[in-house]
């Protein structure tokens, strides 16, 4: 197995406490040498007084500057579970806190007494000057659903780059959020209709919000539920207008499960079956050129599809891990997010695999459709949220560790070469 070299972006910090929640920071430095001592960029430090990091599922962003934005599920000191948003500038290492979900809803008086609102678990979209994000009031439904009525539904964020300020636009919705019991597992924005487009968890309702009127449009039915099929964390949206989901499961042992996905058409306003399939677990990464006719959808038991948009088509192309390493009996247990290369011809991913839950950099050759080892990183969670910039540094979020699924959280930015 060929090993690629890997530089690591590292900000090395004098950090100076301001009062409030920037801070200033030293130098940059970008070698082999320095990326050994720390590769990963933390937070806890500046997040509001009272409020422990605790996870990252996929809620991560990048605006037309280049900059970062990350969230965590966090525990407030009251025991409610909130959700802390920050920004890292790779340029000048600026880290900020941005607030929280439930400070947001607080200042607007759309938050109910004792209410949570543990998950981000969005992709954040800049458009318009804003970040737009979601949430989820619980943490999961992969069984039964009966208590979904205990909860209120989904909020809408957003964060305001000119005015620095985390909004929550739900706030003059009907009943103060975007759809009631349930939550916003995924978030895509819908070329030339001018509508953000949101996956209610768990029913795969697809959610067609116009955000120039602040204003809900259409509650699509989604794939009908059923015990044992929960719902994919990506949703697929084309610039033809289509949108795709999926159901699958989670568990390792039943990734030879083979299901159909679903397309939702705006021009015919038909939802369809189609005979598209897919295995190895729900959805839970994607990843598109930048001409928008290409969208690479990975599963989160490690197997990788593309989706030719013009075609309608898509096409399985092979598990994620080296082929010698899957023919000795490897298997990738989780894998939570791809990214495109700069110059699109690699596909990034960190996978668990079932050797020792290790955690590595893998890269997938467009050409080729090899798949090789970048490089050995710390045993932990890593989530990712299609994130990548002009400079060659892609990004993921990290926590956990060999033992736990919390605590210890980071954004990894890393170079391959």
């Amino acid at each position: 197995m060929k090993a690629t070299k890997v530089s690591i972006l590292v900000a090395v910090t004098a950090l100076v406490y301001t009062g409030g929640c920037k801070l200033a920071c030293g130098d940059q430095i970008s070698n082999s040498a320095a990326a050994m001592i720390d590769r990963y960029i933390s937070f806890d430090d500046i997040a509001r007084p009272g409020v422990a990091l605790e996870q990252c599922w996929n809620a991560m962003g990048i605006d037309e500057a280049e900059r970062v934005y990350i969230g965590f599920t966090s525990r407030r000191s009251d025991g409610r579970e909130d959700f802390a948003l920050f920004r890292y500038d790779p340029v000048t290492a600026e880290r900020l806190f941005l607030g929280t979900f439930i400070d947001a809803s607080q200042a607007t008086g759309n938050l109910l007494p004792n209410e949570e609102i543990p998950k981000g678990h969005t992709h954040m979209l800049e458009i318009g000057g804003k970040m737009y994000m979601a949430s989820q009031g619980f943490h999961d439904f992969k069984a039964a659903i009966d208590t979904l009525p205990e909860y209120r539904g989904a909020h809408l964020y957003a964060y305001d780059l000119a005015r620095g300020k985390l909004e929550d636009l739900s706030a003059s919705l009907p009943g103060g959020v975007v759809i009631e019991h349930h939550g916003i597992v995924a978030l895509s924005y819908m070329p030339g209709y001018e509508f953000l487009v949101g996956l209610a968890h768990p029913s795969s309702d697809i959610i067609l919000f116009d955000y120039n009127h602040n204003k809900v449009r259409e509650i699509v039915p989604g794939i009908p539920w059923r015990l044992g099929n929960p719902l994919s964390r990506e949703l697929v949206v084309t610039n033809k207008g289509k949108i795709y989901t999926y159901r699958g499961t989670e568990d390792p042992a039943q990734r030879g499960e083979v299901n159909n996905i679903w397309a939702f058409d705006l021009k015919t306003f038909a939802m369809i079956r189609t005979v598209n399939t897919a295995t190895g677990g729900f959805w839970d990464g994607q990843t598109s050129t930048r001409d928008g006719q290409t969208i690479y959808v990975s599963t989160v038991n490690g197997e990788l599809y593309k989706l030719d948009v013009e075609k309608d088509v898509f096409t399985h192309l092979g598990h994620f891990l080296p082929e010698k390493d899957y023919e000795a009996g490897v298997r990738v247990e989780y894998l939570y997010g791809i990214t495109l290369s700069a110059e699109e011809k690699r596909i990034f991913g960190i996978p668990r695999t079932s050797r020792s839950a290790e955690s590595n950099l893998y890269s997938y050759e467009i050409a080729t459709g090899e798949v090789t080892l970048v490089e050995k990183l710390e045993t932990a969670i890593y989530t990712g949220s299609d994130m990548h910039d002009s400079h060659g540094n892609i990004y993921f979020a990290r926590f956990g560790d060999e033992e736990a699924w919390s605590g210890k959280v980071r954004l990894a930015i890393l170079h391959p070469s």
